[in-house]
């Protein structure tokens, strides 16, 4: 191997051991004891017409979607929140959540009824999204797998986390 070949594969590496650290670093800050969540902003308003659908049992009457327009990033908490719709025979209610990558857990803020107003949620904890049996809860996982979360990390932008969610997390080519 030609020196130039041996210096570039040790800079590809030295990246991508800066890369990992980072991504270490930042998932050390968000499951730390001390971390405190933002106060979340009100539900944001959503449209039935753009919805991504979540993949549901087969089967099942309810469709769920995520309206890409919802989902909101905060990098220093390291939060993804967004809304889910969900649409039966005869009923469209939402709930308004957010995941937390770093412990994978999910919280739900609020809900509504059929288009009424919002309803603050009454349980306030984060929740776990793995070992989780329930068929109601089971979107923040795939929702989390599906592109928003890297791993225990959040994506870096809500471009990055809508273009994953369409594609089904594959890789685009440009």
């Amino acid at each position: 191997m030609t020196r130039a070949g041996t210096l570039a594969r040790r800079l590809t590496g030295a990246a991508l051991l800066a890369l990992a650290v980072a991504a270490g670093a930042q998932n050390a800050e968000f499951d730390r004891a001390d971390w405190k969540e933002d106060a979340p902003p009100p539900p944001p308003s959503y449209s039935l017409s753009h919805l991504i659908e979540i993949e549901m049992p087969r089967g099942s009457t309810v469709k769920l979607g995520v309206d890409p327009a919802t989902i909101s990033l905060n990098l220093e908490t390291g939060i993804v929140r967004y809304v889910v719709v969900a649409r039966g025979t005869s009923a469209v209610n939402a709930t308004y959540e957010g995941i937390r990558c770093a412990t994978a857990e999910y919280r739900v803020y609020a809900r509504q009824v059929q288009g009424g107003a919002w309803t603050p949620s009454t349980e306030s904890e984060w929740k776990p999204m793995l070992g989780q049996s329930n068929v109601v809860v089971r979107h923040p996982l795939q929702l989390a797998r599906g592109g928003m979360c890297n791993g225990t990390t959040v994506p870096q932008s809500v471009t990055e986390i809508v273009r994953a969610l369409k594609t089904g997390n594959e890789v685009l080519y440009y």
